[in-house]
């Protein structure tokens, strides 16, 4: 099977289609983002707090984010912990009630909620830029001081089960849930959700207990972007957030990654599927990895647009399926990249060969002057709008302190994807889009489609619970 793949491409080298195609013209010059001076100052207590001022409306967003907080936190004894907590964190603290935290949100036009995941948990906020000082002072009561009343811990832990029983009959859940196992093994990157068992016996006391120690201020970063000036909104800031009292931050032990030497397909049985299904992919790269920016084009040009290879494939040629996909998820510590597609029980086979197919084709063939610069436009421009509004600027400004980029690393995007040559999206494929080593994760109806799937790797099958039936 891998060498028909590897014949088949390795042919397309000399078609016609291809040596014909027209040349492009070439971008032109890139044009200078007009970003807000953006200041960064620190706290005595660590916290580190960075301003810009975009006074295109009159509001503010904050975002404060927990660096120490994430799943893996408090994991081993209490799985879920950092989920629930940033559920229930805003539902009250010692001094407001639920009730009181919602009315005084009203009272200045704002929002507020928390989330958590594999690198941290954070908080967003948004209020009319008069009532800054409030919204701060609310935020940090939050970070501080959530009281975690028990009917709201009910409550949390009541839906939590709720979502994971729904997402056991969710071919979308399974295929994702194994990804992560498959892909990451036991480090935190594999956690996607507890047992119920585990939310149900959290307590009021662990989840007060896991904030007290986890919620730093000294490895936490406060954005602040919107309608105001730095001086005056830095002293509120100072004023809410300066008795947040620093300690030690938890040390991480965390396992190593899994290593493949073959493929193997993880089939999540679910008798009765009328399709199948199906995510490939492997360990990537973390986000400050030097690469990062050639692998986001090259996923762009495989699967990760609607002009995509697989999509002109699986759905325009094919049509096995309306939307294929692929992503280059970067995290942290590590990263990992995935074709995926839904597709009918006949055609589990043929879909498996054909993103195969294109990872390949990828992998050996450079891509065309057009599919780059077409990517490019892609980024860049999506980049720029998401650059315009107040929650995208203070997103982008909280990823670079969340993986510790390059401070200029805004500025830098869009020269550093135009400076991408074709000779750079084929080298990052043929080092990531590894075929050989892949996880083949599929959720559908073993019986009907074994004989399609066999010929791919070894199986090891699962129920929906994820318990391991044969191997």
């Amino acid at each position: 099977m891998k060498s028909l793949i590897i014949a088949v491409t390795l042919a397309l080298a000399v078609t016609p289609a291809l040596a014909q195609q027209k040349t492009p013209p070439a971008p032109g010059a890139v044009r200078p983002l007009n970003l807000p001076k953006i200041t960064e100052k620190k706290l005595a207590n660590g916290l580190t707090v960075v301003l810009a001022p975009l006074p295109n409306v009159p509001k503010v967003t904050a975002s404060l984010t927990f660096r120490s907080a994430t799943t893996a936190s408090d994991r081993d004894a209490h799985p879920g912990i950092a989920q629930i907590a940033a559920a229930v964190a805003n539902e009250g603290t010692d001094t407001r009630t639920s009730k009181q935290i919602k009315e005084e949100l009203r009272s200045i036009g704002g929002t507020l909620s928390l989330f958590s995941d594999a690198d941290s948990t954070g908080m967003n906020a948004t209020s009319l830029s008069e009532f800054a000082p409030r919204l701060f002072d609310l935020m940090s009561d939050v970070a501080q001081h959530p009281s975690f009343p028990e009917t709201e811990v009910k409550l949390a832990q009541e839906n939590t089960i709720q979502q994971i029983r729904a997402g056991r009959a969710d071919p979308g859940f399974l295929v994702n849930e194994r990804f992560q196992k498959a892909v990451f093994g036991n480090h935190p990157y594999g956690f996607v959700v507890p047992d119920e068992k585990s939310i149900s016996a959290l307590t009021r006391a662990d989840l007060r207990s896991f904030v007290a120690k986890y919620y730093l201020p000294n490895a936490s970063h406060l954005i602040v972007v919107g309608d105001i000036d730095v001086d005056k909104t830095f002293a509120e800031i100072e004023k809410a957030f300066g008795g947040w009292k620093s300690a030690t931050v938890p040390a991480e032990d965390l396992p190593p990654l899994p290593k493949r030497d073959k493929r193997q397909i993880h089939f999540v049985n679910r008798p009765g599927s009328i399709q199948s299904a199906i995510y490939i992919g492997n360990v990537s790269i973390p986000r400050k990895d030097k690469d990062y920016f050639a692998i986001r084009t090259a996923n762009t040009i495989y699967g990760g647009s609607f002009y995509s290879r697989l999509t002109r494939n699986i759905r325009e040629t094919k049509g096995y399926t309306y939307s294929p996909f692929s992503s280059s998820n970067t995290q942290a510590k590590a990263g990992s990249f995935l074709a995926g597609a839904f597709v009918r029980n006949e055609v589990t086979g043929p879909t498996l060969l054909e993103i195969f197919y294109e990872l390949d084709r990828m992998r050996v063939l450079p891509v065309t002057d057009e599919e780059l610069n077409a990517a490019k436009e892609f980024s860049t421009g999506n980049f720029s709008v998401e650059l315009a509004s107040q929650q995208g600027l203070a997103g982008r400004i909280a990823t670079i302190y969340t993986y510790e980029l390059d401070k200029s690393f805004i500025n830098d995007f869009r020269p550093k994807i135009e400076a991408l040559t074709t000779t750079d999206i084929q080298k990052a494929a043929a080092k990531y889009f590894d075929t050989y080593r892949a996880a083949i994760v599929i959720v559908g109806d073993w019986e009907k489609v074994k004989d399609q799937v066999t010929p791919f790797g070894d199986v090891t099958i699962y129920d929906a619970e994820g318990n391991v039936v044969t191997k």
